[in-house]
């Protein structure tokens, strides 16, 4: 794996949304579970937080298929995302710090992020990709998670 592939072959953009939330109805509460996401320190407030919530291994962490996605304003030197109404399972949760507020994980020629990213259970290799099991995590019936994730740049 060279290192352009290593950051996701640029696929961070982030532009995507694909819900598979569960249907609302009068017992969705206590159906369905939630992921807040808490994502700091970043390196100043400019811009916004994108958060990609994967709901299996398959595409994570280079594609959007199948995520649900979110965007945050950075409130100093953090951000927060909210994904409600999952239903239970596992899932994992790739963030990027979106500086210039273009919609893209921006990289160099090299392919090396221009801007910060970070995943579920802080598991971030140095020369490759997240791998989804190091950064999957259950979502319980009924039951919130909240995950605190830190940003590399």
């Amino acid at each position: 794996m060279n290192l352009a592939d290593s950051f996701f072959c640029s696929c961070l953009a982030f532009t995507s949304l694909a819900s598979f939330a569960a249907p609302a109805s009068a017992d969705a509460p206590a159906e369905t579970g939630g992921v807040l996401v808490n994502v700091g320190p970043l390196r100043n407030a400019r811009g916004s937080i994108a958060c990609r919530l994967y709901k299996s291994a398959e595409g994570f962490p280079r594609t959007s298929n199948g995520t649900l996605t979110q965007r945050a304003k950075v409130a100093g030197t953090t951000a927060r995302c909210t994904f409600d109404k999952l239903p239970p399972g596992t899932y994992a949760v790739m963030v990027h710090h979106d500086e210039n507020d273009n919609g893209k994980f921006d990289t160099n020629v090299l392919g090396l992020p221009l801007e910060g990213y970070g995943a579920s259970n802080n598991h971030l290799p140095t020369l490759s990709a997240p791998r989804w099991e190091a950064s999957k995590f259950a979502v319980e019936r009924g039951k919130s998670r909240e995950l605190a994730i830190s940003v590399r740049y």
